[in-house]
């Protein structure tokens, strides 16, 4: 993983690496998991490259629901620590993580944290101070964060203040006392405590002296970024992809693109048609192969995440998180992905601070109904016809925006669970709320009443 990280490993000699732990990691699940003996009894497990993996059965994620502890290779006791999905679009599920599981998660974060902290505080100038603003009861954001800032030799500091031990108006006295310059935070979140920070005494920016972002948890577009970046006036970074259940199969680099960490992971992309691989590289749904022998390996898992995956040219594959394929929307008769929205609506990052929006039919056609939440200071009529604009362009459909003073809580906390929960109401389709509306609308209670 190190020599990977610092380049000195060639493309033949990663494939055959590749090659030999995916055959290791085959036989592994196949002798010690009771899941995946049933999955793969009668499967031809003889691979002799990585094309072949495309002949191994695909892992959902109702089969690590139904499954539970059968997917393990081992007992919990074998465990170095136990994590378990959040259960906002399911049943929780358990992950738990051997030394060898936890140790290659947290080392390529450390790699990726060190390169952003040797980018923007050098060596004796001001000391970094990262603040990792998520939830740490079962979930495995603090901790691994915790070994990475070990590792660089940084000072870091669990701060959620959604947490009834915190609560936000300690939270925004820390950020100040303690001189916090780096945060590590969801999208949604960042925006919402830019937008109430005033509430408890402190101006964002001004007040803080925040120098880096590094978010993650949710669609983070390339417009999402640059409005993170302008609103706390910030170098912001897409951090890591990853999930309770895969751990962080891709992490950033300091010129702000997602790398995927092929010496543990294979990413696959599956048409959205076919539902066949198209190999590890294009446009279409990302099945994850984990490479690493451990306690909780996933062959196949098919994420549900809408990706792009492409060469950069210097022997890597980066990695563009679209959105979920369940949340693409239809506009128009075209499905629309998560991140084409999103990037049409953010069009200029010093006018706006989010948005909601309905989908509904008009006279048999489609149209939007976009509630944005504008910046103090913008000319509210330029904003309304810049984002119509925008929108008519992009999908063809007649658009309505509006200025509201303040959008609902589930728009900035509901990405937690899917961009298309926290923002859309489809009034073509008025179905009864699922588990993940239910699970964003007990979200934004809870944000609600620690605020």
């Amino acid at each position: 993983m190190t020599r990977w990280n610092d380049g000195a490993v060639t493309p033949g000699e990663l494939t055959d690496w590749q090659t030999d732990a995916l055959r290791n990691v085959l036989g592994h699940v196949a002798d010690k998991s009771p899941f995946y003996r049933r999955r793969l009894a009668g499967a031809d497990l003889d691979i002799g490259e990585l094309g072949d993996l495309a002949r191994i059965p695909y892992t959902t994620k109702d089969d690590l629901r139904e499954a539970l502890q059968d997917m393990l290779c081992g007992s919990i006791a074998d465990a170095a620590f136990y994590f378990e999905t959040t259960g906002t679009t399911g049943r929780p599920t358990p992950c738990p993580r051997a030394e060898i599981d936890f140790h290659l998660n947290w080392l390529p974060l450390a790699h990726a944290l060190e390169k952003v902290v040797h980018q923007h505080f050098p060596e004796g100038g001001e000391r970094p101070v990262l603040a990792v603003i998520a939830p740490n009861d079962v979930h495995s954001a603090c901790l691994s964060l915790s070994y990475a800032a070990r590792h660089v030799g940084i000072t870091k500091l669990d701060l959620f203040p959604v947490s009834p031990t915190l609560g936000f108006a300690r939270f925004f006295e820390v950020l100040v006392e303690l001189g916090v310059n780096m945060l590590y935070c969801s999208p949604g979140l960042l925006m919402a405590l830019a937008e109430m920070s005033s509430a408890y005494g402190v101006e964002v920016p001004e007040d803080l002296a925040v120098k880096v972002l590094l978010t993650t948890g949710e669609m983070c577009t390339d417009n999402m970024r640059e409005l993170l970046a302008q609103t706390w006036q910030a170098a912001a970074y897409n951090f890591n992809y990853g999930s309770q259940e895969a751990g962080a199969p891709a992490a950033t680099r300091p010129d702000g693109s997602v790398v995927i960490i092929e010496p543990t992971y294979l990413l696959e992309v599956l048409d959205l048609d076919t539902e066949l691989t198209l190999g590890f590289e294009g446009y279409g749904e990302l099945c994850l192969t984990s490479l690493v022998p451990g306690l909780k390996p996933l062959i196949r898992y098919r994420t549900g995440d809408l990706v792009r995956i492409t060469p950069d040219g210097a022997g890597h594959r980066t990695l563009q998180v679209l959105g979920r394929v369940k949340d693409m929307t239809e506009l128009g008769g075209v499905k629309r992905s998560a991140a084409e929205i999103d990037t049409a609506i953010l069009a200029d990052p010093e006018l706006i601070y989010g948005y909601d929006l309905d989908v509904f039919a008009q006279d048999g056609q489609d149209r939007l109904r976009v509630r944005l939440k504008a910046k103090e200071g913008a000319d509210h009529e330029r904003l309304k016809a810049l984002v119509a604009e925008r929108l008519t362009v992009a999908f063809g459909i007649g658009v309505e925006v509006g200025i509201h003073p303040l959008l609902d809580l589930k728009s900035t906390t509901g990405g937690w669970v899917s961009w298309k929960t926290a923002r859309i109401k489809d009034l073509r389709d008025p179905s009864a709320a699922d588990i993940e509306s239910r699970s964003a609308d007990n979200l934004a209670r809870a944000v609600e009443r620690a605020i």
